[in-house]
């Protein structure tokens, strides 16, 4: 995935310039006596392995969506050998590779077969002091170093893990002074701080130091991720918090929105992706052996006469647009011209009106994902304060924008609806879903029974929705709960080939159910919810009244044979 700069080309051109993603994650642990201990929440495992598994996770899951980010570890307060200045490199800040992930497995394999100590491992020793001062400048210096690849890193975070709240420097005044400027400087080469402060019931966090370094020391406005929080948090909560670094928001477009082109009222938007697709990776490369050396081999397209076989140079292929038994052939002048005629050169977004939301949305609407939309101050200045504006006037008055636009320059003008997002909703934002025109509409198919069944119909929804009271299904399914069960294996198989990692197989590959459970998220959802269903029969007599109410409903179509009919379709009238 790509994200995008509008830029103007010499011709005057609007285009976009492509870039890729590369984001560097670099883990920082402060080690302490207290992160060795054994944590109850966590079925006694320490703090330490909770964040070192979670890691291991997090490497596994980016291979997956985003193979091309980078990561790194580095433990201080520690007297490894190879250690500099009680800071510890255990894993270099690179791109995730098989190597690193071995190293991490092998390593976290020795210490559940009990073959290595963990806390003699890292040779721990809280009296050699490393001033926060020096690990500040270490991260800059990581991420500035020159990379073999020549990649540079759109993307800087540096996840902060410590359960000591009160470090030699809170109580130095010159030293926290000088730790704020180091943040500082590091806020503008676009470094920013995910903090990981670990506290407990019996030992909270104080925060108040790392507040003042991080959170007032610097802006940190290139955090697009965790903010500049600094809550602290309990080891239940590492994982699930690390793991929401393979998110990133994803630029889809920059262009102006002109709330009035006669008066020149223009301020800038940005469109980011709400939904995106995990895919399977490139299946396999094309390889052969030349000189004892493994090469890719590459596929060169050639275009061939239809009648002869000959091919033919590509010089001497042209574009034509079929219309009906004729072919046109138009130039890219022509296709400019027209486009010309009904939209401008470049992208833009125009509104048109407001209309009240309740009759701009409608589920035929749902023809393409929608994308979320926030102020782009860096085109037109004053873009936040006038966006926020209208978002609260429109959301206190439930209307939204009917705008008329492109939003890149190679798409084609369309209709879109900007909805203001709900109080309930965590993002505070317009949502943008393009309106489809009439013959984008398919035709909604009738249903077609024998019998009128209105009053039975209404009666099995008043059912349905009182059991899905009991489960707390109102929010329905949400995607980011459920992991892919295809993808997962296909890069389970890859991952245990690489890590030569054994597992023993059932024979004849016929998984039992707990197995299944565990591969499919879904499945377990579905499985909870079946026992759920099951345990009614004793201990909810009303529940099992409902369920029972659909059973008999799907008993009746098995007797009575019925079936749903297709729509007839009408006959022209001559």
């Amino acid at each position: 995935m790509t994200d995008l700069e509008v830029n103007k080309t010499v011709d005057g051109e609007y285009g976009y310039k492509k870039y890729d993603t590369h984001e560097g994650i670099l883990f920082c642990i402060e080690l302490t006596g207290t992160l060795f201990e054994p944590v109850e929440s966590l079925q006694g495992r320490s703090n330490l392995l909770e964040i070192l598994y979670s890691l291991k996770e997090l490497m596994y899951q980016l291979v997956i969506v985003r193979p091309g980010s980078s990561v790194g570890c580095i433990f201080h307060y520690t007297d490894i050998n190879g250690a500099v200045d009680g800071v510890y490199e255990f894993l270099p800040l690179r791109d995730v590779n098989a190597k690193d992930m071995k190293t991490l497995s092998d390593f976290l394999e020795d210490i559940e077969e009990k073959r290595i100590n963990i806390f003699q491992y890292f040779k721990f020793d809280g009296s050699k002091h490393v001033s926060l001062e020096r690990l500040f400048q270490l991260i800059g210096e990581k991420y500035s170093e020159e990379r073999e690849d020549g990649k540079k890193f759109t993307h800087k975070r540096a996840f902060l893990f410590t359960d000591n709240d009160a470090p030699p420097e809170s109580n130095d005044t010159e030293a926290t002074r000088r730790i704020s400027k180091i943040v500082d400087d590091l806020d503008e080469t676009a470094v920013s701080f995910t903090t990981f402060f670990i506290g407990s019931e019996e030992a909270p966090f104080d925060n108040r130091f790392y507040s003042n370094v991080l959170k007032l020391g610097a802006q940190l406005k290139h955090s697009d991720y965790d903010g500049p929080s600094v809550r602290p948090i309990t080891g239940s909560d590492i994982k699930a918090r690390i793991l929401r670094g393979k998110e990133i928001k994803r630029t889809m477009f920059q262009c102006p929105l002109y709330l009035n082109k006669d008066s020149n009222f223009i301020i800038g938007i940005r469109g980011y992706a709400i939904v995106t697709h995990e895919k399977y990776g490139t299946r396999y490369k094309l390889t052969y052996e030349k000189e004892d050396i493994r090469q890719e081999a590459f596929s060169k397209r050639k275009y061939l006469n239809s009648k002869t076989g000959e091919e033919v140079d590509p010089k001497d292929i042209s574009k034509v647009i079929p219309y009906g038994d004729v072919n046109i052939e138009l130039s890219a002048e022509a296709l400019q011209q027209m486009r010309a005629s009904y939209e401008e050169e470049g992208p833009f977004m125009k509104v048109l009106g407001f209309r009240s939301t309740d009759l701009c949305v409608k589920y035929f609407n749902n023809i393409d994902k929608p994308s979320f939309i926030v102020p782009d101050e860096l085109q037109y200045e004053g873009s936040i304060k006038t966006l926020a504006s209208l978002f609260r006037t429109l959301r206190s008055k439930n209307k939204s924008a009917i705008i008329w636009g492109k939003p890149k320059s190679n798409s084609n003008s369309a209709l879109y609806i900007m909805v203001p997002s709900h109080r309930e909703d965590r993002n505070d934002g317009f949502y943008m879903h393009r309106i489809p025109f009439l013959d984008e509409l398919r035709k909604v198919p009738i249903k077609m029974v024998d019998n009128d069944w209105t009053q039975l119909d209404n009666d099995l929804l008043t059912v349905t929705e009182t059991i899905l009271k009991y489960f707390n299904l109102r929010q329905g399914y949400i995607p980011s709960e459920f992991k892919n069960p295809g993808i997962q294996n296909y890069y389970k198989v890859l991952h245990d080939y690489i890590l030569q990692v054994e597992e023993i197989k059932h024979e004849g590959w016929d998984f039992s159910q707990e197995e299944l459970l565990r591969q499919d998220d879904t499945l377990k959802k579905i499985s909870h919810i079946r026992g759920k269903i099951e345990a009614s029969n004793d201990s909810d007599k009303v529940l099992s009244g409902y369920m029972n109410m659909w059973n008999l409903f799907y008993k009746s179509l098995e007797t009575n044979n019925v079936k749903w009919s297709e729509p007839v379709a009408k006959k022209a009238k001559i």
